[in-house]
């Protein structure tokens, strides 16, 4: 009995193109950077360093998307020109039309590449990689679960410091408050919790501050249209009243002070 002939392969393989080939990477073009966010005159010198460490970690996080994205995109490109070469598995003589019989045809090629049967040997392989995978998964799995688990213990041991350091702050208010989220936001778990809260305080008093002027300023603002512009004389008869406008600095804080203090 006659040895079948093994199919000719390596003549298929050649027609399928190179990753690099399939897609040119000067087709992919940069996710535009964030704009800087400017810096605030209150922070210190190791503050500006830890701004600058988190914006370059956002900016390595955007470079890495973008850098899967490219990559699933040239995966892609080369599955469909795959598909559109290799018709026939001609170890099986089955059409090849989707990504699953192109897989079970990489199977069959590689197990024939090592001198093994890519007919008989191919559940072997499945089963081998099947049982592979589950155990990455599996790694996978444990892995996250104790990096959790040391971020957790990490926060809770900042916290720790932070009550220590600070007796009457109440976390569950901190929580909840959006101006502490917002400082929160790229700096947690770079910045310790201390260093958070400190730059937090030191946002609420800039904010308490702004909204005290913008209160003063508004009652100046109100005075400025009830007084008339027009001189009156005074209870006693003496010389007329001068106008805010006419008022120097120091006459019209006096006559502030009198009047609503």
């Amino acid at each position: 009995m006659e040895e079948k002939e093994k199919p000719n392969v390596n003549e298929e393989e050649s027609k399928v193109e190179n990753d690099d080939d399939i897609l040119d990477p000067d087709d992919f073009e940069d996710d535009e950077e964030d704009e800087e966010e400017p810096a605030k005159a209150e922070e210190t010198e190791s503050e500006k360093e830890k701004e600058e460490k988190a914006k370059n970690a956002k900016a390595a996080e955007r470079r890495r998307k973008r850098e899967e994205r490219e990559a699933k995109i040239r995966e892609e490109a080369k599955l469909n020109a795959e598909l559109g070469i290799l018709k026939v598995n001609p170890y099986t003589e089955e059409p090849i039309t989707d990504e699953e019989d192109l897989k079970i045809y990489k199977l069959q090629k590689e197990l024939d590449d090592e001198g093994k049967d890519p007919i008989n040997d191919l559940p072997k392989r499945i089963a081998e990689n099947a049982r592979k995978s589950i155990k990455e998964a599996k790694d996978k799995e444990e892995n996250a679960k104790k990096e959790e688990k040391q971020r957790m213990e990490k926060i809770n041991n900042e916290i720790k410091e932070l009550v220590t350091k600070y007796p009457k702050v109440n976390t569950s208010e901190l929580a909840n408050d959006p101006l502490f989220q917002k400082c929160l936001e790229g700096r947690a778990g770079r910045w310790s919790q201390v260093e958070i809260y400190e730059l937090y305080l030191r946002e609420k008093a800039d904010a308490e501050k702004k909204a005290k002027e913008e209160e003063v300023n508004k009652k100046v603002e109100e005075t400025a249209k009830k007084v008339t512009k027009t001189p009156s004389s005074n209870a006693k008869g003496n010389s007329p009243q001068k106008t805010i406008e006419e008022m120097s600095d120091e006459e019209f804080e006096r006559y502030f002070q009198e009047k609503y203090n």
